[in-house]
């Protein structure tokens, strides 16, 4: 696999302001207008139109005042806001903007400073994390439309999974680097039938006293402002690489190769655990439990010898006395030993009154039982990190947690602490019953005073820095009765930054919340800590993060959502033991799969900056077996990258043939040597070896070079090289 880039489209000659400060550092002249911040730079000869005149403040516009100049540096105030603003250059042209001390800002009323807007007339494109990283034509109609309808208004903390862009003007790369990327939103627009971007910050009363920078780099390649990003990151001693978590946490060693595989099945009996059909249903009938309407029409009528239950039946059978047994014995309340007990409990008395007709109590489970975990080794998979999206099947079977862990597998589940709901609510929805103290005193109280409603508008958000004795706690009884050694952490990698004027807490403040939370976390011994996305702002402790490689879209996409019959439809949400939403085969329809998956629009933003630092993969929507018609260039587009797979495995898997065991087995054969080789590696470089971005090749810090042949015809190396 292999790539080169050749770079499109001329350079505009832009004149400048008739008003303009001039900067100067080496053959680099920044001429700025300091009344509406529009910015040249001329470069080797070069003229690149940096920013359009577009400030504004609070909806005005503003005339610059007390102007001090040196040869690197300028200051001014502007009026009527008082802000002030300083530019200088010191790697790249740095500005920031400071709201005046003496102007206090009213809570609902939150001053806007409108400070970017791009050069669309001599942008050819755009490089935008808003996932692993797009690569955007900015003539391109159907981009535009696309940018308009699912990112304006984008925030860049969680929408833009890193703090920057990047403009390509003829062969050089401008970037612009969001030094405080708390309260900013992103603006698109068409222009002149161009693709436009415009930025602004929002001052509040909660970080008025903290400046806005950005700062402006100029580089020859599409991973420049990956590249500079990475490097800002390290200077301001943010950045911990995987080599140096493996020397504190010598369990990541299981990490490096692993393909991702979660389990699903919540209750405490599958399908297969059954050995006596006939006399199950007896039981049934004899037992203290009521058999519904539905399944007496199904099977009351049924005699043995004459007639057998078909698939549907057998589920509905077992479905039943799973949730019978759960209401036997509820596990809703708040405190973790009783969910563990009320497991238990479902456990003894199902062995004790139903034993005889089904398998020995030990091996039964839906997704976790310990026939699955004898199927991945004998399958030959090595190197796998499992994952259930509820701890009760680790409550019904810790051994065969123990048993994964013995055959040298990371076992881990979700748990969130961000939406807390009341009691009835949804009572299996078990990360969310929090204690009332946390709903009551953590919620989240936004500038209007209301409170922040939680996830799907149940319950409410909570702010992350609230109750951090009882999250710890929680942690610990999860993983002391499930006996995981790794945990999935739920939203606090999303950089989902809000302000909180119940605690006065700025997004600055919550962000640094969130990772302190998950660094208490991670250092749990022995444990991996994963969360979703692991966007730039919130990654500490996180070994990996599920989200970045296919992010969600098409949520409102009827098509996508709610008609059964197109080949676009992704499925229901049950059952809970295989959804089909995450097992059945779909399509990715237009425009989606275009943008979203071509390769000519996908570039390694985010691997350019974390490949060694955190291992990432696809949101848990979107397993690699999800969409068909792009599951080769997904596929290769991993291995490109050097990013691992992942499936969803059913407990109907445990067979070392069955198809989803058979994907696992392909991608640990691609995937695991070449991840040994690169983990600790940076991705330093991504070039296009055809003008049409079909043959595309990554290198890494030690000289490996990946290519990749996206197209149908076949290419030869030696022919590759432009």
């Amino acid at each position: 696999m292999k790539l080169t880039f050749s770079s499109l489209g001329l350079l505009l000659l832009v004149s400048a302001p008739s008003f303009a400060l001039t900067l100067k550092q080496g053959d680099q002249h920044w001429q700025i207008d300091p009344d509406t911040l529009a910015i040249i730079l001329k470069q080797d000869s070069q003229t690149f139109a940096i920013n359009q005149g577009c400030l504004q403040i609070d909806g005005q516009t503003q005339q610059a005042t007390q102007l001090t100049q040196s040869a690197e540096q300028a200051t001014w105030t502007l009026k009527p806001s008082g802000v002030q603003v300083s530019a200088q250059l010191q790697q790249g042209l740095n500005i920031d903007f400071r709201w005046p001390s003496a102007h206090e800002i009213e809570r609902q009323a939150p001053k806007a400073l409108r400070w970017f807007d791009l050069s669309e007339a001599s942008t050819q494109t755009l490089l935008l994390p808003f996932d692993e990283g797009m690569r955007v034509p900015t003539d391109n109609p159907t981009w535009t439309r696309y940018l308009i309808d699912n990112h304006s208004g984008a925030n860049t903390t969680q929408d833009l999974k890193m703090p920057f862009w990047s403009a390509q003007q003829g062969e050089h790369f401008i970037s612009y680097q969001l030094l405080n990327a708390t309260n900013n939103q992103l603006h698109f627009s068409e222009q002149q039938n161009k693709l436009d971007l415009q930025a602004e910050h929002w001052f509040t009363p909660l970080n008025q006293s903290e400046p806005f920078s950005v700062r402006i780099t100029v580089g020859d390649e599409m991973l420049a402002g990956a590249k500079a990003y990475r490097d800002w990151r390290e200077a301001a001693g943010l950045r911990v690489s995987l080599a140096e978590k493996r020397k504190a946490n010598p369990q990541i060693e299981k990490m490096i190769g692993a393909s991702h595989v979660y389990l699903f099945g919540r209750d405490l009996i599958a399908v297969q655990d059954v050995v006596d059909w006939w006399g199950l249903r007896d039981w049934f009938w004899r037992s203290e439990f009521t058999p519904s309407p539905e399944l007496q029409k199904e099977l009351a009528s049924l005699k043995k010898g004459q007639d057998w239950l078909n698939q549907y039946q057998k589920k509905l059978l077992v479905g039943e006395i799973n949730q019978a047994l759960n209401q036997k014995f509820n596990a809703n309340q708040a405190s973790i030993q009783a969910q563990y007990q009320a497991a238990q409990q479902r456990k003894a008395w199902l062995t004790e009154h139903a034993g005889a007709y089904l398998k020995p109590s030990d091996q039964w489970g839906q997704g976790l039982a310990q026939p699955m975990i004898s199927t991945l080794q004998q399958a030959g998979l090595s190197k796998l990190w499992l994952g259930l999206d509820n701890w009760m099947p680790a409550f019904y079977q810790p051994q065969v947690v123990d048993s994964a862990k013995q055959a040298g597998y990371l076992i881990g589940v979700y748990d969130s602490y961000n939406t807390a709901i009341e009691k009835g609510i949804n009572d299996s929805w078990l990360t969310a019953q929090l204690p009332d103290r946390m709903r009551e005193n953590c919620a989240i109280e936004k500038a209007d005073g209301t409170l922040q409603l939680g996830f799907r508008g149940n319950g409410f958000y909570l702010n992350p820095a609230c109750e951090l004795g009882y999250v710890k706690q929680r942690v610990q009884d999860i993983l002391h009765f499930g006996h995981f050694n790794s945990l999935f952490l739920d939203v606090d990698g999303t950089a989902m930054a809000r302000e909180d004027y119940r605690s006065r807490s700025n997004e600055t403040a919550m962000l640094a919340a969130f990772n302190t939370r998950m660094q208490d976390i991670a250092n749990t011994p022995k444990l991996i800590l994963g969360s979703e996305d692991g966007n730039a702002l919130t990654t500490q402790g996180l070994v990996f993060a599920h989200g970045m490689e296919t992010v969600g879209f098409g949520w409102t996409d009827q098509a996508m959502k709610s008609d059964k019959q197109s080949p676009y439809y992704l499925g229901n949400w049950y059952p809970d033991e295989k959804p089909d939403f995450f097992f059945k085969s779909a399509q990715v329809k237009e425009p989606y799969r275009s943008l979203l998956f071509a390769p000519e629009y996908k570039v390694p933003l985010y691997q350019a900056v974390f490949h060694d630092e955190l291992i990432s993969s696809h949101h848990w929507h979107s397993d690699s077996l999800k969409f068909s018609n792009v599951k080769a260039v997904r596929d290769l587009r991993a291995m490109l990258f050097n990013t691992p797979a992942m499936v969803h495995l059913s407990r109907d898997e445990t067979r070392k043939n069955s198809a989803r065991i058979e994907q696992l087995k392909h991608y640990q054969q691609g995937f695991l040597p070449l991840h040994e080789q690169l983990w600790d590696k940076a991705l330093v470089d991504f070039r296009w070896l055809d003008k049409q971005g079909q043959v595309q090749q990554t290198r890494f810090s030690d000289g490996s070079i990946l290519s990749a042949n996206f197209s149908a015809q076949p290419r030869l190396s030696s022919q590759e090289e432009k």
